[in-house]
């Protein structure tokens, strides 16, 4: 992990700040700066600390302290929920305009899951105390971290209820279905993950996530090179997706 000073990389952060120093504002989940006045701003970006994470390494770890919010500037992410012993779960994907707050940045004031780079990510921390501040100060903002908030936890507990209503296919076709349309946005698309971990998403071996993937190839369904997927027929992903 590598983190520098914020007058290091972000030049023009007094002025513009979270909202635009992404590449200028596309709709993401940092567009909820853009309510911050500009003394809001400066408090923001005082004491921010841009990092860089090299892909494999932690960004935010289970159990520890909520202290920094997380602004993913570019890169991919995988939220990770830890069992006992080596058992784990990918709830989903985060890449670039995605803010992580650990999940308990409002409560318990502990993380509530692990947040690791797939690819090599660049970031900025931003002292909760601070986010605390503007929420207090400013209502606008506060709405729409709230918004943020159930957003991210409605994603996670569509992937839950999917991973335990549906049938192994209906899970791997929506799991395409998902890093196409709102991870990648593009077709084909390269995961920059395993075997395993896109079964980790499913919720099932490695195995079985082989086998489903083999059939859908075979089927003419998608093609597959590597951790590059290209879909070939998504009306039939979907309807696969919709039998569960």
């Amino acid at each position: 992990m590598e983190s520098r000073r914020t007058d290091e990389v972000c030049v023009n952060c007094k002025d513009r700040c979270c909202s635009r120093c992404f590449d200028g504002g596309n709709g993401g989940e940092d567009s909820i700066f853009n309510c911050l006045t500009t003394e809001e701003l400066e408090l923001l970006v005082k004491e921010k600390r841009h990092v860089h994470f090299k892909a494999g390494e932690t960004i935010l770890k289970q159990n520890t302290s909520a202290s920094h919010v997380v602004c993913i500037k570019s890169g991919l992410a995988k939220i990770i929920a830890e069992g006992e012993g080596d058992k784990k779960l990918i709830l989903r994907l985060v890449s670039a305009h995605s803010i992580l707050t650990g999940g308990g940045i409002f409560i318990e004031e502990i993380r509530h899951f692990t947040v690791q780079a797939v690819t090599e990510i660049e970031c900025c921390f931003i002292d909760s105390d601070k986010i605390f501040e503007l929420v207090t100060k400013n209502s606008k903002f506060a709405f729409e971290l709230l918004k943020l908030n159930n957003k991210q936890n409605v994603q996670i507990l569509n992937n839950l209820v999917g991973i335990t209503q549906k049938y192994m296919p209906g899970r791997v076709a929506d799991l395409l279905l998902y890093l196409k349309n709102e991870i990648f946005q593009s077709n084909p698309f390269n995961t920059h993950l395993s075997r395993q971990e896109l079964a980790d998403m499913c919720g099932m071996t490695m195995e079985s996530f082989i086998r489903i993937l083999k059939e859908f190839k075979s089927s003419d369904i998608v093609a597959v090179d590597g951790t590059n997927i290209q879909i070939l027929d998504e009306e039939a992903l979907a309807r696969i997706s919709k039998k569960g």
